[in-house]
């Protein structure tokens, strides 16, 4: 790997951990929900190129962006896409007792 590649990676990882922790801290608010998290991919797609994450989930940029909106139903397969588009994943995990 040259140096830049490694770079490259090294910020690519960076910003995938990034993104990573803002969805995390966006899902563990109070009263979350369905359209509060799509909204809260929408401008982490937009930074990352809604294209490629348009692409990821075979829908069009617009079709995407209603989605991310919350104007549209977000499917789950979607969501899976924008974090494999996003290099992130989604974890769970027990919910301590007590917690909202």
């Amino acid at each position: 790997m040259t140096p830049y590649e490694s770079a490259k990676a090294q910020l690519e990882n960076r910003r995938a951990a990034e993104m990573a922790e803002y969805l995390d801290d966006r899902l563990h608010m109070i009263h979350y929900d369905e359209t509060t998290f799509a909204r809260s991919m929408l401008p982490v797609s937009e930074l990352h190129g809604i294209s490629h994450v348009a692409r990821e989930c075979g829908l069009s940029v617009d079709a995407m962006r209603r989605q991310l909106s919350g104007t549209r139903p977000l499917y789950f397969d979607h969501v899976l896409g924008v974090m494999r588009a996003l290099g992130i994943r989604l974890r769970v995990e027990p919910m301590q007792r007590g917690s909202p």
